[in-house]
């Protein structure tokens, strides 16, 4: 009963999901329209449809994909927590291990896809960050240097490895 319960819930739950080009530009319309999304999609319906569109294509609701899908020099792109979300969600993810080793300041993520014969592994460390010119910036570098770290091994890690699951 519970079960049944559950499925009707989750059916009558309100969701704002076009079903047309002439909807989907409506929605983005209102959506670029608001304060309660991130900056790169304010007063940029073309913006909040193509991360609408992405989204989609890899399984996100719409508000879902505005809220995780970030525009990095004009590209959008799949970030944080929401990149190994889409990832431990793939049929073929065995598992994901992040770790970080404060000796060598480096941040390394290892996930083994069903199938492989072994897993991959990527590093980040401080290093690199340096290198690419990145430990120095304003927020959210000079904040969590670490998790900014981490958040490079994953996504080098993942995309790697999933390219098929993240469209690329």
């Amino acid at each position: 009963m519970q079960t049944n319960l559950a499925t009707q819930q989750k059916q009558d739950l309100f969701t704002l999901s076009p079903k047309s080009l002439d909807e989907a530009m409506q929605y983005a319309g209102i959506i670029a329209e608001s304060e309660l999304v991130p900056k790169d999609y304010r007063q940029k319906p073309g913006n909040v449809l193509v991360a609408v569109q992405m989204g989609g294509e890899i399984g996100l609701p719409p508000m879902q994909a505005l809220q995780n899908i970030a525009v990095i020099n004009g590209r959008p792109s799949l970030w944080g927590d929401a990149l190994k979300a889409v990832v431990m969600a793939h049929p073929l993810c065995e598992y994901i291990k992040e770790w970080f080793d404060e000796a060598t300041k480096t941040a390394w993520c290892e996930t083994k896809r069903v199938g492989s014969p072994e897993a991959h592994r990527e590093a980040f460390s401080f290093d690199d960050a340096k290198a690419a010119g990145l430990l120095g910036k304003q927020r959210p570098w000079q904040q969590y240097p670490k998790r900014m770290c981490q958040m490079r091994a994953r996504g080098f890690c993942l995309r790697d490895t999933y390219p098929d699951g993240l469209k690329g």
